[in-house]
């Protein structure tokens, strides 16, 4: 992962975090459980089904092992449009073919993509891990839409827009870079 997408995903983690923080409770947060012991991290990658008929929906799903804060970034193939997840809102960010998920102490993420007509496309997907500091890569997953039959192709409709999040990247970067300084003037 290239030290801009380390950035980036940081970043991302951090405003999502820092909102999912000033939104909720604290209570319902468990921090003790992500001091209680780091585990390797895994993340893998499901689809269902495997080989989707054009136009259809179908379920993508992360299963998460031994991250308990940080963050997972997926990047949806080319022609193939994200639809919806039952991540919560306010810890998911979809941009173009990428989908940011804020990760705390989740054990799976699913959520649901819209095949294109005809095609292939392979996911891919990186995640950080807050607690530690360690990154990696999820491994690919390719997919292939089933050779549709002598039938009319039905048009996919644009995913959704999410809107909301300008103001908490903002409020984000500024809170990183604010720690940035801190971080430096500590040091010295």
């Amino acid at each position: 992962m290239s030290r801009k997408s380390t950035l980036i995903v940081a970043i991302l983690a951090i405003s999502v975090l820092l909102f999912v923080f000033i939104s909720t409770p604290i209570a319902n947060i468990n921090i003790n459980a992500a001091t209680t012991g780091h585990t390797d991290t895994t993340i893998t990658r499901t689809l269902s089904p495997m080989l989707p008929s054009p136009g259809s929906t179908f379920e993508v799903t992360l299963n998460i092992t031994g991250l308990r804060i940080g963050g997972i970034v997926e990047t949806i193939p080319d022609g193939f449009a994200f639809v919806s997840t039952t991540h919560p809102s306010n810890q998911t960010h979809v941009s173009g073919q990428k989908v940011v998920f804020v990760v705390l102490n989740e054990t799976s993420i699913r959520y649901e993509v819209r095949a294109p007509s005809r095609g292939s496309g392979t996911f891919s997907g990186t995640w950080y891990d807050a607690m530690s500091e360690k990154e990696g890569d999820i491994e690919s997953t390719h997919v292939s839409v089933r050779m549709a039959e002598a039938s009319p192709t039905p048009t996919s409709a644009p995913a959704p827009p999410v809107s909301g999040f300008e103001a908490v990247y903002a409020l984000a970067g500024l809170l990183v870079v604010a720690v940035a300084v801190l971080h430096r003037s500590v040091r010295r």
